[in-house]
């Protein structure tokens, strides 16, 4: 079996893309909004078959009730351009604090206390693609 070397560009297996999702604490929830494509920036975790925003008592999450979303999770490292970007999306559900959800029940992987009665916005992973990538240096660009 081959080993491919962390910095090839090319796709990313199931559990890269979720060892990669649980290295880093922000993404983008990735919806429409009148009928186009929106974006906003979220603090998630993704312990295990899920992703998890906290949405506190903020009633703008309130439109995602059974909904299909996205989340968008990455990071290129500014000097060499090179990096990783996962793309997780399945149906939405509203959670009241981390009991039954899969992973919270295990500290090492809970990235926070959970608090019962908190909100939280759970998007169930149908799909789950990333890639490693090298973004373009063109010509003379030196920053």
């Amino acid at each position: 079996m081959h080993s491919r070397p962390e910095s090839a560009d090319g796709p990313l297996t199931t559990g890269e893309c979720l060892s990669l999702l649980r290295s880093i604490p922000c993404g983008r929830l990735v919806y429409t909004e009148g009928a186009l494509p929106a974006v906003r920036p979220v603090t998630f975790a993704a312990p295990d078959g899920e992703i998890v925003i906290p949405t506190g008592d903020d009633p703008w999450f309130d439109r995602f009730e059974d909904t299909i979303l996205a989340l968008e999770a990455g990071s290129i490292a500014p000097s060499t351009r090179t990096g990783w970007t996962v793309l997780a999306i399945g149906r939405s559900r509203f959670h009241f604090g981390t009991d039954d959800l899969a992973g919270f029940d295990d500290p090492a992987r809970a990235p926070w206390s959970a608090v019962p009665g908190v909100r939280y916005l759970v998007i169930d992973i149908g799909s789950l693609t990333g890639r490693r990538t090298t973004l373009l240096r063109p010509a003379g660009d030196l920053r």
